[in-house]
């Protein structure tokens, strides 16, 4: 009988340890996944638009150039309230970053510009008048961190390209650590709820050290 309830006791806390593995390998993974990532933060206005709704697209150079496949695309509120735009690129190396600012012609405002890693550290801001490209757009002016775009008349679409030589880099040193910190944390979790649950039901190693601690007193 006392065999049995080892090997019943040693399932249990096996058991335990698989269950938070499982919970934590994944959280981990996805955490390190989440780490290889960058965020663009910026503010855009609508001063003045013909096609409704005003809408944004933002296209991000991985290293092959622009695609429909890597871009976002945003509706805008209508003339004159900010909107902020926070988007997370699958990328830690950003090699343009091009502003559809309109789907057709209008003026906008752009400020605030940023660009984070998911840990919070800032990697770059500001729009730089020499990284500039443009298509359909008459005038661009920069007051500070803002920037003030006036698409031509017969616009249809109008953008800003910003181009990075060299690429804007994530840092990456950090994530892999505490990707692997938080994976224990939450491994450490649930081995502990697990075991309180096989607690509860009686079936936990920390039962029978119980039992045999107070058949120990009786027997004394």
């Amino acid at each position: 009988m006392g065999l049995l309830s080892m090997q019943q006791h040693t399932l249990s806390r096996l058991f335990s340890l698989i269950l938070a593995a499982l919970f934590a390998i994944p959280n981990a993974t996805g955490r390190y996944q989440a780490s290889m990532r960058l965020i663009v933060v910026f503010e855009i206005a609508v001063e003045e638009n013909v096609n409704r709704p005003p809408t944004l697209q933002l296209y991000y150079d991985k290293g092959k150039g622009f695609s429909e496949k890597q871009s976002i695309r945003v509706v805008l509120p209508e003339k004159g309230e900010p909107k902020q735009i926070q988007a997370y690129l699958p990328t830690t190396s950003l090699h343009g970053l091009r502003f559809d600012y309109l789907n057709g012609p209008g003026r906008v405002t752009l400020s605030n510009l940023r660009f984070m890693d998911p840990f919070g550290m800032s990697l770059a801001s500001g729009f730089s008048a020499d990284r500039f490209n443009v298509n359909q757009t008459q005038d661009v002016s920069f007051t500070g961190n803002t920037l003030t775009v006036v698409s031509q008349p017969e616009a249809d679409d109008p953008y800003i390209v910003l181009a990075f030589k060299p690429p804007l880099t994530a840092l990456k040193q950090g994530k892999i650590q505490s990707s692997v910190l938080f994976g224990l944390k939450i491994f450490a979790i649930m081995a502990i709820c697990v075991e309180i649950l096989f607690f509860i039901i009686g079936k936990s190693w920390f039962n029978d050290w119980l039992r045999k601690r107070k058949s120990g007193k009786c027997n004394t």
